[in-house]
């Protein structure tokens, strides 16, 4: 009787310890979650390996500023030439391919000498507009696309003159300036042929950069019947939605707008002077005037800074003729109310915006020394300042790009013809590497995919910074069952291409995690252990990353915790009670496979 007994008691007991728990905690909601948030953030940044460069200053605000690494170093990745000069202009990047505009001509190799000529004595925009539609029969402008990872060309459209272009999926919008007639020609092509998807006659000569925000294209142009410029923006089908007219002899100088929270700002001067000139801010939807502030760009021959506007402040360059000083300033970008003003001598690049600082390139008009600023945004505080080598050219300058605690920059030297691209150290300005180009740039850098590109003017077109690969989805490696409230150890192994050090983010599948250990060796096995509280079936998964932030797939194992540590011990029990009564319980026995 004590023995049946027993055998009751052992039988209700596994029934209610050893049957798997048959639910599983795979893919719950703390897990996306997780998984949401490391697709979207990675150290603040939003995916930082292949950040494009889509447009003129990375983005419709002009900030200049990438999410993307960025070489260390000056190892050169290619160099291509597209076999046609290229002057003003800045490499886009898109979904692996590089977009470059040759732009308008002009004759870079004697130019007016600055530092004899009084400024009011150089030629007025009005003159230089006669120059730009001076017809040039050597010329052969265009649109030219590669391969951003090799260089290698895959189409080019020939144009007269065509400003930088903007790319949205697989669109690339480009203006082509007119400067054989009266009106320029908004294009929209094929991102992978260069085929035409439709052509759009604008209403004047397109003077600025293609922007493109919210599905609208927004285009600087210049009426030359008034001569008087105008905003114009269109849908992405090339409809227009409105235009901004300006008064009598105000332009928009080879500036871009930028676009902000619902609001475009952009900056124009006065085609007759260099003294005047005004910064709109204009609704975005529906091109209502919203405020203006009076602000001179010193626009000259085919070179403005643009505005930028980021955090609810635009930022512009503000310069005064009669005492030769410049000022960054600071607007209230809802109000237009100023907030700080910083003298920098005389800009003609667009700042770049990064962080909590804004970085401009200037040159002193006393002593004729260049300098590069980093200048709290803010505030207005100076962060630091340092000088760089060359001569900030009068007529054009190219502007500085960053990333990931660089700043890249390439001043153009009038006296010795600089061709060479620095980059610096934005901590404090230090100068971490430089390379120099075969030819002089006019061309401001960009940065995408871990690489920065620069094209000068003899058509060359350089790349630098290997691609950072992401290293391989983890292996994991261990018991796939086991019971609940035991500790159990998996080992995880990944492989970087790049030989990196790696980190593993782990998520158990029971709500905790294990935030991004490491790092480690490249394909060294990394042991981990987890108890796993309650029976359940859980899928592990695990996600590696390099010390350069490139991340991984998701690496998978299903694990399942059929029992409990107390039903560990009964059955360690039982065990040890069949042996000792080896012909006793035959059903117990043969359920449980003994």
């Amino acid at each position: 009787m004590k023995t049946k007994i027993l055998g009751i008691l052992v039988c209700t007991l596994l029934i209610a310890t050893v049957l798997p728990v048959t639910g599983t905690i795979n893919e719950n909601s703390i897990f996306k979650e997780q998984q949401n948030l490391i697709d979207t953030t990675k150290n603040g940044q939003t995916e930082s390996d292949n950040d494009w460069w889509p447009m003129f200053r990375h983005d419709p605000g002009n900030t200049g500023c990438s999410s993307s690494l960025a070489p260390n170093t000056n190892e050169l990745t290619w160099k291509e030439s597209i076999w046609d000069e290229i002057y003003s202009t800045t490499p886009i990047v898109f979904n692996d391919r590089l977009y470059i505009s040759t732009n308008w001509y002009y004759d870079i190799v004697d130019p007016p000498n600055m530092t004899k000529t009084p400024i009011s004595e150089k030629p007025s925009l009005f003159e230089i507009i006669e120059d730009i539609m001076t017809y040039k029969d050597k010329y052969y402008g265009g649109i030219y696309c590669l391969n951003a990872d090799n260089g290698a060309p895959l189409w080019n459209q020939q144009m007269y003159a065509p400003t930088d272009a903007a790319v949205v999926d697989d669109d690339v919008y480009v203006a082509d300036l007119g400067i054989y007639s009266y009106f320029g020609t908004l294009h929209c092509l094929d991102a992978g042929t260069g085929s035409s998807n439709w052509q759009k006659l604008m209403g004047g000569l397109v003077v600025s950069p293609t922007i493109v925000a919210d599905d609208k294209i927004y285009l600087g142009c210049l009426d030359l019947y008034s001569y008087s410029g105008t905003l114009e923006c269109l849908d992405l089908n090339g409809n227009d939605l409105w235009i901004y007219t300006l008064g009598p002899d105000e332009v928009i100088w080879f500036s871009a707008p930028a676009v902000c929270d619902g609001k475009v700002y952009f900056i124009t001067s006065d085609i007759y002077s260099y003294s005047s000139g005004n910064l709109y801010c204009l609704n975005a939807e529906t091109g209502q005037y919203l405020w203006s502030q009076p602000i001179s760009s010193f626009g000259y021959y085919y070179s403005s800074p643009s505005p930028v506007c980021t955090d609810g402040k635009v930022y512009a360059f503000d310069f005064d003729i009669y005492s030769y000083y410049g000022y960054l300033k600071c607007f209230d970008a809802e109000t237009g109310n100023p907030i700080w003003s910083y003298n920098v001598g005389l800009a003609f690049s667009t700042p770049a915006v990064c962080g909590d600082s804004i970085y401009i390139t200037s040159l002193d008009l006393y002593s004729y020394m260049s300098w590069l600023y980093r200048i709290n945004k803010d505030t207005g505080a100076l962060v630091w300042k340092i000088p760089i080598p060359g001569f900030i050219y009068f007529y054009f300058s190219t502007s500085p790009a960053v990333a990931d605690s660089k700043i890249y920059i390439c001043p153009w030297d009038i006296y010795s013809y600089s061709n060479t691209l620095y980059c610096y150290d934005i901590d404090d300005g230090s100068l971490i590497w430089s390379y120099m180009l075969d030819f002089i740039s006019i061309s401001s850098p960009s940065i995408a995919d871990g690489r920065v590109y620069i094209a000068d003017y003899m058509g060359n077109i350089y790349a630098f910074g290997v691609r950072n690969e992401p290293p391989t989805a983890p292996i994991i490696d261990g018991p796939t069952s086991g019971a609940a409230g035991e500790e159990h150890c998996w080992t995880f192994h990944s492989t970087d291409p790049d030989g990196d050090d790696v980190y593993y983010y782990i998520y158990w599948a029971d709500g905790q995690i294990e935030d991004w250990i490491g790092p480690y060796p490249s394909c060294t096995p990394v042991e981990v252990c987890h108890t796993y509280e309650e029976q359940g079936i859980y899928n592990i998964q695990a996600r590696a990353k390099d010390v350069n932030d490139a991340f991984s797939d998701w690496g998978h194992l299903e694990v399942e915790m059929p029992v409990n540590q107390h039903s560990t011990h009964v059955f360690q029990f039982l065990e040890k009670l069949m042996q000792r009564f080896p012909n006793a319980f035959p059903i117990l026995r043969h359920g449980l496979g003994l």
